[in-house]
């Protein structure tokens, strides 16, 4: 039964779908420390870790299924090696194709999902203001108290951060697509302290093929760009070399 009662802060519960998958979740303030909500969600020990940022806008049909397999490869990639992925936990783009890969796989890799509270619907909580669902593969949720897409976003990397002990595990983030938050969640990724590393699907669209371009030309006259660029470990791959070259590229990232 839906209704608009929040979940108290920094206080789990759970969730159950429809098509019966139970996930863990938290709701956190916007401004949270990482270590403590992982511990809360009940992650007692270090795990190597892939963020995935970005969309699924303006693909085509061709486009979206080879996204698909990579995210197929991905997920088993992370699955081998008992590793984590943390996403925007939404119903939508390449996030959905994430929880749908974990399920069609019989996964067992925990699959953190990230999103404003303001913006999103569950099982148990209608939101009036609802822009998405979330989605209904993904193993835990951290709901950020923000209302605005974005407001998610420094929790995204801060957890990645923090779920491989501060680096001394392997870690990385993966974007594909995506608009100006991916760019944001890139820009804090690898620009600042966290210094990510990330891999960029180029020819999967939008943001990526923008940081594509730069990359390869060394031109732009965006600063936010001039500045990832500058101080990011940033890894091109082309989509259409296809599944095992994003797996080999992982594997190089994430030895162990």
């Amino acid at each position: 039964m839906e209704n608009n009662t929040l979940p108290a802060l920094n206080q789990c519960f759970d969730m159950t779908f429809a098509n019966k998958h139970t996930a863990r979740a938290v709701r956190v303030p916007k401004e949270n420390n990482a270590a403590q909500v992982l511990k809360t969600l009940g992650f007692t020990e270090p795990k190597p870790c892939l963020f995935v940022s970005g969309g699924a806008s303006y693909m085509s049909a061709e486009d979206r299924k080879r996204i698909e397999e990579i995210l197929n490869g991905v997920a088993g990639f992370i699955e081998e090696i008992g590793g984590v992925i943390i996403d925007g936990g939404t119903e939508a783009g390449v996030m959905q194709m994430v929880g749908e890969a974990r399920a069609q796989g019989k996964f067992n890799f925990p699959l953190v999902g990230v999103s404003p509270l303001g913006k999103v619907s569950y099982p148990g909580y209608k939101n009036p203001h609802e822009e998405a669902f979330l989605e209904d593969n993904h193993s835990h949720f951290v709901l950020v108290d923000g209302d605005a897409w974005g407001d998610e976003s420094q929790t995204i990397v801060n957890l990645t951060y923090d779920i491989c002990n501060k680096r001394q595990l392997p870690s990385a983030g993966i974007l594909i697509n995506g608009g100006i938050i991916a760019m944001h969640e890139i820009y804090l990724a690898s620009t600042t302290e966290l210094q990510l590393p990330i891999l960029v699907l180029e020819g999967s669209g939008r943001t990526a093929d923008e940081i594509s371009t730069a990359f390869r030309t060394g031109n732009t006259n965006r600063g936010i760009l001039r500045a990832i660029l500058a101080g990011g470990d940033i890894q091109i791959i082309a989509a259409d070399e296809g599944m095992d070259v994003v797996r080999k590229k992982l594997a190089e990232r994430f030895k162990m």
